[in-house]
């Protein structure tokens, strides 16, 4: 093999690990407790786990910042404010892993908590969201997909939410459904 083409295998080796630990862990992480009763904060704070959710949420946010920061350099893709925003929202993960979010013990930090985790998703689907728009410029197919894919992952985890309430359920679709919506990105992106 050629230098270029090593250098290509071994990315895509790469960044088919990253997206599949981080589904992987997620749902490792948030299937050790019933997750239609327990969110992945509710694991980590009420059943001793802290660590572990601040390594999880530490660990998937880097690794989702890896990926589509790759996502953007095979695109070409140059905005500084959808790769700023992507740093925002890894900040607002690991913010969110590290606030407790315990009620019953401190109503500011459960606040906050849930504030950095909303932003977190703010923040990440925006720059996917210009990525996204960019894109249209490049192919209008795979505009019109990733839109597709990007709206179920938002509007799903929304949904669930709404019908199932604060519990796991959303959060493990989030991950989940992002994981293999950027999977199949990376692949359109590459037939380009």
């Amino acid at each position: 093999m050629k230098n270029n083409e090593n250098e290509a295998f071994l990315g895509s080796f790469f960044a088919g690990f990253i997206i599949a630990l981080i589904p992987i862990y997620t749902f490792w992480f948030g299937t050790l407790q019933n997750p239609f009763d327990y969110t992945l904060s509710m694991i980590g704070n009420r059943f001793d786990r802290m660590n572990e959710f601040i390594i999880w949420g530490t660990i998937s946010g880097l690794l989702l910042f890896l990926y589509i920061i790759n996502l953007f350099r095979e695109a070409a893709f140059q905005d500084k404010r959808a790769r700023r925003m992507l740093v925002y929202s890894t900040i607002f993960l690991v913010l969110t892993v590290i606030t407790p979010a315990v009620e019953e013990i401190n109503r500011v930090t459960h606040r906050l908590h849930a504030v950095f985790g909303a932003l977190f998703g703010i923040f990440l689907s925006a720059s996917l969201y210009f990525f996204i728009r960019y894109l249209r410029t490049v192919d209008e197919d795979v505009f019109g997909r990733s839109m597709i894919y990007l709206n179920i992952v938002i509007l799903g985890s929304v949904s669930l939410f709404i019908v199932f309430g604060n519990n796991g359920i959303f959060e493990l679709f989030f991950f989940l459904a992002l994981s293999f919506f950027l999977w199949l990105l990376k692949r359109w992106i590459y037939q380009l």
